[in-house]
């Protein structure tokens, strides 16, 4: 029989990404979603013997048992994700992003699931002048990240040598998905280059890293079909991708150019209110995965300008490209 991966969060910004790659590789995929910004990304799939999408909320502990019943790995996506969703919704924060991924953990510990990988983020490192490793101090600075680290140690905290987690450390994301998000920092870009013909750059020294949806569905990839034999964390990404956010801009800008866009002025501005601003290593998934990048942001830029002139994403400012607004509202294409 073809493995099961139970992809949690599976219609998500880069669920819909990694559960198309997972097919791709030949794994039968079972799908745990909430929906909460709504089913476009998963219709696809309605009908494909491949797939099983369950409708739930991790917040469910019968949910959860039912989905991780015969699933040979998990991938735990599934989140209240960003800062400004988190600051939107606290309580859903904590609930989701902390209880409910313990619950998770422990449940697929019981059910002996082969490999678990949860989705953290390399904000968790929040403020840092160096260049920060794996064993960097964490220095949150929002309530997502904080949610992230408790979550982190809780499930970390029950590995033993039949239950081995690992944990991925998520570079900000970019690039096209059936599921898509305008509240990016290299989608926002190219949608306000779009939508507005310039783009708005607040401060602009911050340091950030940065990783394309593609590249990204590939380092789960590279976990679940040759992962380590141990509990571990990874940072993901890369450091020929940490750039100063004005850099960012720039590259937004050289891409949509290339995509037979006009030259798009870059508009840099005040400070941001975004605290973040820290490097990252990435040397341990690369020496010990041969983990590498493969897509710029400029290719993701270009991308996303031909979705937005083809008319794809007729509105790209509707609330459901943004999680903060928790809005299911899907806008009518065609």
């Amino acid at each position: 029989m073809k493995e099961k991966v139970l992809v949690i969060g599976g219609a998500g910004y880069l669920g819909s990404v990694l559960t198309g790659r997972l097919l791709e590789e030949g794994y039968n995929v079972r799908i745990l979603d909430s929906f909460i910004y709504g089913r476009r990304s998963v219709e696809k799939y309605v009908n494909d013997n491949r797939v099983e999408i369950i409708e739930g909320d991790i917040r469910n502990i019968e949910t959860v048992h039912l989905a991780i019943r015969d699933s040979s790995s998990v991938v735990l996506l599934a989140a209240v994700v960003g800062d400004p969703a988190s600051k939107a919704r606290p309580e859903q924060t904590v609930e989701t992003n902390f209880l409910a991924a313990q619950v998770v953990a422990s449940s697929a510990k019981l059910a002996g699931v082969k490999r678990f990988l949860y989705a953290s983020t390399c904000s968790v490192y929040g403020v840092g002048s160096e260049i920060l490793d794996e064993e960097a101090p964490l220095n949150p600075v929002s309530l997502y990240a904080k949610t992230k680290i408790s979550s982190e140690e809780s499930i970390m905290g029950i590995a033993d040598r039949n239950f081995k987690p690992v944990i991925m450390r998520m570079s900000t994301l970019y690039g096209w998905s059936p599921r898509m998000r305008f509240d990016l920092v290299v989608n926002t870009m190219t949608m306000t280059a779009f939508t507005e013909g310039k783009i708005n750059v607040f401060g602009g020294n911050q340091w950030r890293p940065l990783l394309s949806l593609t590249d990204a569905a590939e380092a789960y990839l590279k976990v679940l079909q040759s992962g380590p034999k141990r509990e571990c964390i990874y940072n993901v990404g890369s450091e020929e991708q940490n750039f100063i956010i004005a850099d960012v801009a720039a590259q937004v800008a050289e891409g949509i150019k290339a995509a037979g866009g006009k030259d798009i002025p870059v508009n840099i501005e005040g400070e941001s209110v975004d605290a973040r601003d820290y490097r990252v290593s990435f040397k341990k998934i690369q020496v010990e995965l041969g983990f590498k990048v493969k897509e710029t942001i400029a290719d993701a830029a270009a991308e996303i300008w031909r979705k937005l002139e083809s008319k794809e994403i007729k509105d790209p400012k509707q609330k459901v490209y943004y999680n903060h607004y928790f809005d299911p509202s899907e806008e009518l294409i065609g």
